[in-house]
């Protein structure tokens, strides 16, 4: 369970930020971030991971920069370098991804080459650099650290998931999380219990000294939860039932699941925020045939910006996060949880993980059994059934994620963490 602030009393409903870490320790480091293949800033769960880290780390006055390795498969994003959230980021190459195989190649070898010259530019400043790496898999993953072994970096590894959980984890990845990952690193930080557990599990065989570091999925709750009085949402004239993901098993699920809603009689829509290729898209389209559904019950935004995001949650009649019964869903907390939460809307999702620590069925959440399209469907209907109820458990939802997800909450600790990572590698 995630303790609240205590360090002051709060003078509004909105957490407080921590005080900074002793200035010594802010003022000895800087954070670079090394992803790749994922996209940044917009589009994606594992870019607002990253943005919220980065300023979870600058409201210290830890500085926090990002190099991202290879193109964007987003196209919503453009620019090579900028800021964003007060965040300085930058591409090793090209930001659009080629559609030519051997193009893309290119362009990845290019950006591999890049940002390895960039990470040995960082060699002089060792002392006072740690990287952050947000690469949990392939043969970058051991690449970068490789790199930074050699040069004297300290790394904590990101683990929001657990690769090993996936059905088509390959033999090269399932070597590396036995141990490689770990003993390149100084810490880990972690999203979950189930994975802090299983980190903690290998340390003492693959690298005694790894330091750990629970962080869930937070947020800027003040970014989701504040509405200028003028702007506030209005209900929405049919009640829409918004998802934001790309995971094709989730929109089959989910349309499945709102076929049983038709099937009794209420009158709503889908609306799914996310990018899809051409092919995958006709897919959805294809089984909303199937199901007998028409074209208009389900909306697909595809990829929007940051505002027309939030106008989406705070419109929503209920926003929903489709979790399983397997490995994945049980080492994950969604980043769009914490997001959702803020919003101050009704979450549908399911009982699994460990959002069950700070979520109560009924109170300020409604949680169907992980899997059961006809649970879930009930939940939602009662959302429908009772408008005012479910307001309340969307505001009630939202309090919970004020007080344990929104990023001020987190700033001490995890400012703290990354200065005992680069302690510890001097």
């Amino acid at each position: 369970m995630f303790a609240p602030i205590t360090d002051k009393p709060m003078t509004s409903r909105f957490p407080q930020p921590a005080p900074p870490p002793d200035r010594r320790s802010v003022e000895a480091y800087q954070v670079v971030c090394i992803c790749g293949g994922y996209g940044f800033p917009l589009g994606n769960a594992s870019a607002s991971r990253i943005a919220t880290v980065g300023k979870t780390l600058q409201t210290t006055g830890v500085p926090f920069s990002l190099l991202h390795c290879g193109p964007s498969p987003d196209p919503i994003n453009t620019n090579r370098s900028g800021v964003y959230a007060g965040i300085p980021f930058q591409y090793t190459t090209t930001v659009t991804r080629p559609r030519n195989i051997v193009a893309r190649a290119f362009v990845y070898l290019r950006a591999l080459a890049g940002l390895a010259v960039r990470l040995l530019r960082l060699r002089k400043d060792r002392s006072n650099t740690l990287v952050y790496l947000y690469i949990g898999d392939g043969p970058m993953n051991l690449l970068v650290g490789s790199i930074c072994r050699l040069i004297g970096l300290p790394v904590v590894q990101e683990l929001c998931e657990w690769i090993l959980g996936e059905p088509g984890c390959s033999r090269f990845n399932r070597w590396l999380y036995k141990g490689a990952i770990f003993e390149q690193a100084t810490g880990a930080l972690v999203i979950s219990k189930a994975i802090e557990g299983r980190v903690r599990e290998l340390r003492p065989r693959v690298n005694p000294k790894l330091l750990i570091h629970r962080l869930p999925a937070i947020v800027d709750a003040r970014r989701f939860a504040a509405i200028p009085e003028r702007q506030c949402p209005q209900p929405p004239a049919i009640p829409e039932f918004v998802y934001c993901g790309t995971w094709l098993k989730d929109v089959f699920f989910l349309l499945r699941t709102f076929r049983l809603i038709r099937d009794k009689g209420f009158y709503c829509r889908l609306k799914f925020v996310g990018g899809w290729p051409s092919d995958k898209e006709q897919a959805i389209r294809t089984y909303m045939t199937e199901l007998g559904l028409a074209p208009d019950d389900v909306v697909m935004m595809g990829y929007v910006d940051d505002a027309t995001l939030e106008e989406c949650y705070r419109n929503a009649t209920a926003l929903l996060a489709p979790l399983w019964d397997d490995d994945r869903s049980k080492t994950r907390l969604p980043n769009k949880l914490a997001e959702y939460l803020a919003s101050g809307r009704p979450v549908v999702t399911c009982r699994v993980g460990d959002l069950t620590d700070f979520l109560t069925a009924g109170e300020n959440v409604y949680l169907a059994e992980p899997g059961n399209a006809q649970d879930l469907a009930d939940r939602m209907i009662d959302v429908l059934r009772d408008p005012e109820r479910a307001s309340r458990v969307g505001a009630a939802g939202q309090e919970v994620c004020l007080s344990y997800l929104d990023y001020r909450a987190h700033a001490r600790t995890l400012a703290d963490f990354f200065s005992d990572c680069v302690r510890s590698k001097r």
